[in-house]
């Protein structure tokens, strides 16, 4: 196999699936159709994965997301994107990003606070009162499209242990988000009733 440059810092222990490859390269194009994985096929020797996507548009968004989840990849030329291994950087990276997502929500309450009234001031008409869930969606939709800058991550170089720290970042964030949106929702009812105190 050709040096692929990633040095000492990728290992394919455990295996990267086939099938989370596939998932993560279709997840990262979903948006221009469902057929833009064209062939996956799985290298038994080196237990690396070649995908073969639509365009070469495709292939650099699918390239992007693996490389954002922790997998070494390649783009191998014609639309083929080579998934070579978990690497230890990119899987600190990513562990990183999550931690620094974890400490901001944390504390972070009262820009929840302020993003939730904007939603809601910015659907607000004379006319039209905003519903919601449209406005929580907003307010979630912000928080999830935040990308802070990853904090130091554990020196970890186990490749099985940096992806139990992940796991468990990660169920903090979604459990972090899911107490902000709860929070966002009391601010909104607030906001609402000082909003139609004020018009009464």
């Amino acid at each position: 196999m050709r040096n692929c440059g990633f040095g000492g810092s990728l290992m394919r222990s455990p295996a990267i699936a086939p099938d989370l490859i596939a998932a993560l390269c279709q997840q990262a194009t979903a948006a221009i159709g469902s057929d833009t994985v064209l062939q996956v096929d799985h290298d038994a020797l080196d237990g690396s994965v070649w995908v073969r996507m639509s365009s070469w548009p495709r292939a650099q968004e699918a390239l992007k997301a693996l490389t954002a989840h922790g997998i070494g990849a390649t783009d191998a030329g014609e639309c083929i994107v080579h998934a070579i291994g978990w690497d230890r950087r990119l899987l600190r990276w990513r562990l990183g990003a999550t931690l620094a997502g974890v400490d901001d929500l944390t504390s972070e309450w009262d820009a929840t606070a302020e993003l939730t009234r904007y939603h809601y001031d910015r659907r607000f008409t004379s006319v039209v009162e905003p519903d919601p869930s449209d406005v929580l969606h907003d307010v979630e939709a912000a928080m999830r499209s935040c990308s802070p800058l990853p904090h130091r991550a554990p020196r970890v170089d186990d490749i099985a242990g940096l992806l139990d720290l992940i796991a468990d970042a990660e169920h903090a964030y979604q459990r972090l988000i899911a107490e902000h949106i709860t929070y966002a929702e009391q601010v909104l009812t607030e906001h609402m009733h000082r909003q139609h105190h004020g018009a009464a």
